[in-house]
Order: C-alpha cells, then sequence, then structure tokens
C-alpha cells in the first residue's frame, strides 16, 4: 500500500469518533461590501454592505471542522448572556454538535468583526475579555468535562488566549485525559507552555513557536521543536510554518512537510482545521507523520476559502496528491 492509499484509508475510517473540544468559543461575524468613494469626514473608505455573515469561530470552529469531517464533537466553553452568544448556539443547533457552554454574566461573548471589500479585509473589530474565567465557572466546566470523559476518544484544547483555558483547568483536563488512557491534543497560545505539561502534542505556528521558546534571534527549527517538547514531556510538536508547510519533531523523528501548492485567499482559522485533522487521523490509527501529512493537506485546503471554513472528506480525498515520498528528514509530492 503507497502512502496515498495508507491516508485515504485514515480518513475513511474516522467516521463517527467522538473528540471533546475545550477552549475559547468565538463567533466570526463577516460584512461585505463594496467600495467606491472616500469619507468626506476621515481619509478612510466608505464601505456599502451588501452581505452579513456569522460562523463559529475559535473552538467551536474546531468542533465544526471535526463534524464537516464526519466525527462526532463535544463542545465544552464558555459564553456571555449576550446576542452574540445566542447566535452560537443557534449555529450550533443548526449543526446538530452538541455543546455545554457555560453562560458567563460578567464577561462578553468573544466577537470578531471582519469588514471586507475590494477581496480583501479592511478592518477587523475585536469585542473580548480576557482575563480568566471565575473559579466557580472554572469548577462547574471541569465537572461538565469530568462526566463525559469516558463518551471520549480524544480531548482537543483550543487556547485562543481569551481566559477559559487557566493555568489549573488546563492541567486538570491533560490530568484526567491521561488517567483515562486519552490523547489530549493542544492548540496553544501565549509564552508559557507549562500549562501544557503532560499533553501528548502541540500545534503551534512558527511564530507561537518562537515566542515561546524566545529563540527569535538565530531561529533554529530543530533547537525550537527541542525545547518545546522538554516543556511539555509529550510526544511530539508540529509546528506550522505557512506557506513553508509544517515541521514535526519527535524524539527519534524530525520530519519537513512541504505546503501544498495551491492559492491562498484566507488563512482565518487554518490552524483549527490542523488540529482537527491530525487529531482525527491520530484516533484512527495514524502514526504522527501519517496525521501530519492529512492535517497539512486539510490547511492547503481551507485556505482557498473565505473566513473560518471547513472542509469535507471528499474534498480532502480529492486533493491528496498522487505519489508521497519520504527521503531523509523530507516529503516530496
Amino acid at each position: 500500500m503507497d502512502i496515498r492509499e495508507r491516508l485515504i484509508d485514515i480518513i475513511n475510517s474516522w467516521q463517527r469518533k467522538r473528540l471533546a473540544i475545550l477552549g475559547d468559543v468565538m463567533l466570526d461575524e463577516y460584512i461585505i461590501g463594496n467600495v467606491e468613494r472616500i469619507s468626506p469626514e476621515a481619509p478612510v473608505p466608505i464601505v456599502e454592505m451588501k452581505e452579513e455573515r456569522y460562523t463559529l469561530g475559535g473552538a467551536a470552529n474546531v468542533a465544526n471542522n471535526i463534524k464537516t469531517l464526519g466525527g462526532e464533537p463535544f463542545l465544552f466553553g464558555v459564553i456571555g448572556e449576550d446576542r452574540e452568544g445566542e447566535k452560537i448556539l443557534e449555529i450550533l443547533k443548526e449543526k446538530d454538535i452538541h455543546s455545554t457552554l457555560i453562560k458567563d454574566k460578567k464577561r462578553p461573548t468573544t466577537l470578531k468583526t471582519r469588514i471586507l471589500a475590494l477581496g480583501q479585509q479592511i478592518v477587523r473589530i475585536d469585542k473580548e475579555q480576557r482575563d480568566f474565567i471565575s473559579s466557580e465557572i472554572e469548577e462547574f466546566l471541569f465537572k461538565q468535562i469530568r462526566e463525559n470523559v469516558d463518551d471520549t476518544d480524544l480531548f482537543i484544547l483550543s487556547d485562543y488566549a481569551k481566559g477559559v483555558l487557566t493555568p489549573s483547568l488546563t492541567q486538570n483536563i491533560i490530568n484526567l485525559a491521561k488517567k483515562s488512557g486519552k490523547e489530549i491534543i493542544v492548540d496553544p497560545k501565549g509564552q508559557d507552555y507549562s500549562k501544557y505539561r503532560g499533553a501528548s502534542f502541540i500545534t503551534p505556528n512558527e511564530k507561537e513557536a518562537k515566542t515561546a521558546t524566545n529563540i527569535n534571534e538565530n531561529f533554529e527549527i530543530y533547537s525550537c521543536g527541542e525545547k518545546l517538547l522538554k516543556i511539555i514531556e509529550g510526544k511530539g510538536v508540529l509546528i506550522t510554518r505557512g506557506e513553508k508547510g509544517m515541521f514535526l519533531y519527535q524524539p527519534d523523528l524530525r520530519i519537513f512537510i512541504p505546503a501544498l501548492r495551491t492559492q491562498v485567499r484566507d488563512i482565518t482559522g487554518a490552524g483549527d482545521t490542523v488540529v482537527s485533522a491530525f487529531s482525527l487521523a491520530l484516533i484512527s490509527g495514524a502514526n504522527p507523520l501519517e496525521a501530519a501529512l492529512i492535517a497539512n493537506f486539510a490547511a492547503g485546503c481551507v485556505v482557498r476559502k473565505l473566513g473560518s471554513s471547513t472542509l469535507t472528506v471528499s474534498e480532502l480525498i480529492s486533493i491528496l496528491p498522487e505519489k508521497i515520498e519520504l527521503r531523509d528528514e523530507n516529503v516530496y509530492f
């Protein structure tokens, strides 16, 4: 069996796999319009709105990706008692995504509003509160997660540094997953990755990896991967590198995976797609390299689309290269 056939077998075997997603739930708003004149009040364009669109963001986008790919996501998080929170619940219901979202009266639902015109994003407006959730909400959230651990095949932590994944909650979830014999994958954020100690894999982008290791000058990716793995004491690190592809680091494996050649329209949410596909592949029997290959191709497909997008199994299989080879520390296709 060649590599492509093996990847197809893995993709076709992950239907109905149950994954718990925990983290920062967000709503993405897109205001799309035309620009034909400049404001007389200030030197800025006037956008005549033609369309308003809402999509799931953050941890909710991870759940959406898993659902679209055929898995069974269970989303845990916190929203505010506001219009944006209700919109998230409405979309989740439409998509038949199971969720336990705790309403916090003291914080707004995180909202990212993007205004697009002339085929590009003009400005983004963020409505958010980054303070950690209260100990009471943290305790209740963990209780809900603990009660569902037996119905979960794998855990994903989607951290956007919006306050839900406190160091204590993160460690409690990781310890719970390990005691239950479940893999736990983290899409990390911030400077202190010690909060992720014990996770199986982390999937930072290159900028995040540099920040977490404080290796901005004379950056060397081997040293970065080694340092990150020592911090989390896990199985491996998958660093996403945009147009340069990905780098998989494990104690006995270092592999460079090139990006899929494609027309990039929007990278928003690509990291959510990566952690979703990587996790689905792992829980379906893929080794870390096979899972990383699938995640790489999934990201190459989703960046062709506008906004926080998803992809289907048929789309993913259709873009797999006919020939995939591994030579030394590099993948070729």
